[in-house]
């Protein structure tokens, strides 16, 4: 660790993250980046504080809590000492650039694209796109995840593809568990809502089990969804499902799970299944602790998985087109590629010990000197005078009527077009996922393999 690492201080929320996806990686984030900067943990009070106490308390005083914003960021940058504030809070991310910007105040963000293509994230990247600047680090985990975003706007030309990181198990670690494997246990792991394909997995996992009637299949998550009616009537849905599929005593739901109960289902899994076409998706972190453990994948070749498994060498990639409104993974595929690594013993364990092997590229000490080092670049590019801009006049204008800053030809479906960039990103993000995909494809349609969109 060089001793220019310990001179930058980035600044970063303290609180938990709500979903335990996020709090997975973000807990691992923090605690792999302070071993190359000095962080500085700040209460999320403080940040909110910033809000007069919450977002829409400040969207209620707009545009007068812009101000107080912005004199509440210099004071905060002070007071810690910053250089970077990283943020870990990414609801709170196109405020906290609106009130840098109004102040022109010398602080730069960092910020991980955790998400793209869904309704709110995709709010959240136009309410963002004025504001990024050469003095920020944001980071892509794919170059699909990055090509959607310059999709959105030129702006994203900015972003770094850097991927996330993992810690890598002891190696007798995961020879133990590969020697307690029966060659039958599949895993799901991650939330239960429309966007994952839940019913497919079933499907999926019933024909499976057709041909090998002692396969198990365990799905640990939580039912997720943007209110507690679309949460209930997905659940209704999967268990009327289940009822038709008799899947019995051969399916287990272990519901969100974290630390070593998470290990311990890890290092007792055959293989991870994952057949989403969630258009927030960008990487798939449970296939990078999948390889950390040594257990093959079998996912929808979507987006970031395509990067992430080494289709034929550590997992598998199911065919999925996205030629209609909607994208569609292969069902057929999907089980016949589950069915040929459970029935063939020897290829399942050369894939597992390349999974391990792989794990490498994504190693946490390998990863983040870059990230860290290209925080220090964009510190250095701090200047002595931040350029200031209207951003309430800014903020007033839609998309159209900000020309070059958006790519209008990615855009001109959506809804919200016409809309001020404020309603933008202050709105709520309520249109259907059937209503949603056709919307979003002139921005996505590249994370699916071959699609009749890109050839036209």
């Amino acid at each position: 660790m060089s001793g220019s690492y310990k001179k930058l201080r980035i600044g970063y929320s303290s609180g938990s993250a709500r979903m335990v996806n996020e709090r997975a990686i973000d807990s691992n984030w923090v605690r792999y980046m302070g071993q190359h900067a000095e962080l500085v943990p700040i209460p999320p009070l403080a940040l909110y504080r910033l809000f007069g106490g919450s977002v829409e308390r400040f969207v209620r005083d707009w545009p007068k809590s812009l101000q107080r914003m912005s004199e509440g960021l210099l004071e905060l940058r002070n007071h810690y000492d910053l250089q970077t504030l990283y943020l870990n809070i990414p609801a709170l991310a196109p405020y906290l650039f609106m009130g840098r910007t109004a102040g022109g105040i010398d602080l730069g963000f960092l910020i991980i694209a955790h998400s793209v293509a869904s309704e709110h994230w995709l709010r959240q990247w136009l309410g963002i796109a004025p504001f990024l600047s050469e003095r920020d680090v944001l980071l892509c985990s794919t170059p699909s995840s990055k090509e959607a975003l310059c999709r959105i706007s030129p702006r994203y030309r900015l972003a770094k593809v850097i991927p996330l990181a993992i810690e890598r198990r002891d190696w007798h670690e995961v020879e133990d568990s590969l020697g307690r494997r029966n060659g039958r246990r599949l895993l799901s792991i991650g939330r239960l809502e429309d966007v994952k394909n839940m019913e497919l997995l079933l499907r999926t996992f019933a024909a499976v089990r057709d041909v090998l009637p002692d396969a198990r299949l365990t799905v640990a998550g939580e039912y997720t969804g943007r209110n507690r009616l679309q949460i209930e009537g997905y659940k209704a849905r999967i268990t009327e499902l289940l009822a038709t599929l008799e899947l019995g005593e051969h399916l287990f739901f272990a519901n969100a799970v974290e630390g070593k109960e998470k290990e311990a289902l890890f290092s007792e899994a055959d293989l991870l299944v994952n057949v989403s076409t969630d258009p927030g998706e960008t990487f798939g972190y449970n296939l990078l602790e999948a390889k950390a453990w040594g257990v093959p994948a079998i996912c929808a070749g979507w987006n970031g998985f395509r990067d992430v498994v080494n289709d034929g060498e550590d997992g598998l990639l199911v065919p999925c087109e996205w030629d209609g409104p909607s994208p569609a993974v292969d069902e057929c595929q999907a089980s016949k590629a589950v069915l040929s690594l459970l029935m063939d013993d020897g290829l399942r364990r050369r894939m597992s010990r390349k999974a391990v092997a792989s794990a490498e590229r994504y190693d946490y000490r390998n990863i983040f000197p870059a990230v860290v080092r290209e925080v220090e670049l964009a510190a250095e590019s701090a200047m002595s005078e931040p350029e200031q801009m209207n951003v309430i006049a800014m903020m007033g204008q839609s998309l159209p009527q900000l020309g070059r800053l958006y790519q209008a030809e990615h855009l001109r479906k959506l809804p919200f077009l016409e809309q001020s960039l404020l309603r933008i990103v202050t709105s709520r993000s309520e249109t259907p996922l059937t209503e949603w995909m056709p919307l979003v494809k002139p921005i996505a349609s590249h994370y699916a393999g071959r699609n009749a969109y890109a050839e036209h």
